[in-house]
């Protein structure tokens, strides 16, 4: 029982790090393009 309990925590922590990794990126990507996305958009 604790043993899936460690599991199951190690994999929210793995999935929180890689939603933190995948919005900065996003956030780069969006900045370093906004004028390309903006007018994308238009």
């Amino acid at each position: 029982m604790q043993e899936a309990a460690r599991r199951a925590v190690r994999e929210f922590v793995s999935r929180s790090e890689h939603r933190d990794r995948v919005a900065q990126a996003a956030g780069l990507i969006i900045e370093t393009h906004s004028d390309a996305l903006r007018r994308l958009g238009e």
